[in-house]
């Protein structure tokens, strides 16, 4: 057998170990426990969250998580769950921890602050929230996720330019962030300066459907349809553009109004599927 004959068997016996472990996650967890954080750490590097959390679930239920892999388990878990599970884990992570932040390590304290602060966030809890990413900051000033939150809680307050500068921090240290770019666009239409909005959209990621959609929401703000279809076209099905317009249309009406409806446009982004959740 040659070497590249030899190579291309070895990817394929790997490949097939792969699937073969993942789907022991859907099929039941095996074996020790040894076993199931390496079959957790594959797919969570494979990006197959919702398996990575299932597998933490059973071991967790089992009662072989210490207080690291409560935090690991909830870190995995948070993206895929809803807000008050992920909440849930992070707690039940802070207290097998010991209970306080300060006796954790720097790392630790700042991956439960942030994820509390998030599902906070996502479920309303403002003043729990600002505490939580007030926490993160304490710990790291230029985190991005601590920034960002903090910018949308800013906002959702009424107080734009504090909230502004917050995302100028988050991007300065990661310029390419679109949830920060789409909330700073946000921001600037809840001030009424679309054009500041549409500038700040047109600079960032154009194959991004998130920001293709507020980029038709501020040119709706901005009061040209023209604009706002022809962005949408670019993005949806000639079918699809009527539809999703009307829910912009009542979205921009709102983000007029309501500082609360900022909020919600923050934690909540548009979605063809889902034009206006």
């Amino acid at each position: 057998m040659n070497m590249t004959s030899s190579r291309a068997l070895r990817t394929v016996i790997l490949l097939l170990a792969g699937s073969l472990l993942a789907g022991c996650a859907t099929g039941g967890l095996k074996g020790n426990k040894s076993e199931g954080l390496k079959l957790a750490h594959l797919l969570r590097d494979q990006g197959r969250l919702e398996a990575a959390a299932d597998v933490y679930a059973r071991l967790d239920v089992r009662g072989l998580l210490n207080g690291p892999e409560m935090l690991e388990y909830a870190s995995v878990a948070a993206p895929v769950r809803q807000p008050a599970q992920a909440l849930t884990l992070y707690s039940r992570a802070r207290d097998a921890l010991g209970g306080s932040l300060e006796n954790m390590s720097s790392s630790e304290a700042l991956a439960i602050c942030t994820g509390m602060g998030r599902a906070e966030l996502a479920l309303g809890q403002m003043g729990l929230a600002q505490q939580s990413f007030n926490c993160a900051l304490q710990r790291d000033s230029k985190n991005v996720t601590a920034l960002n939150g903090a910018g949308v809680l800013l906002d959702a307050q009424g107080q734009h330019e504090q909230a502004r500068q917050r995302f100028q921090q988050a991007l300065t240290q990661d310029p390419g962030n679109i949830p920060v770019m789409n909330n700073l666009a946000l921001s600037w239409l809840a001030s009424g300066q679309a054009d500041r909005a549409i500038q700040q959209l047109s600079n960032a990621d154009a194959s991004n459907p998130s920001v293709r959609l507020n980029l038709a929401l501020a040119w709706l703000v901005k009061g040209d349809e023209d604009k706002a279809r022809d962005v949408l076209s670019q993005l949806a099905d000639a079918s699809q553009v009527d539809t999703v317009l009307t829910s912009l249309k009542a979205r921009a009406a709102q983000l007029s109004s309501s500082s609360n409806t900022l909020l919600m446009a923050s934690t909540q982004p548009l979605s063809l599927s889902e034009p206006n959740p």
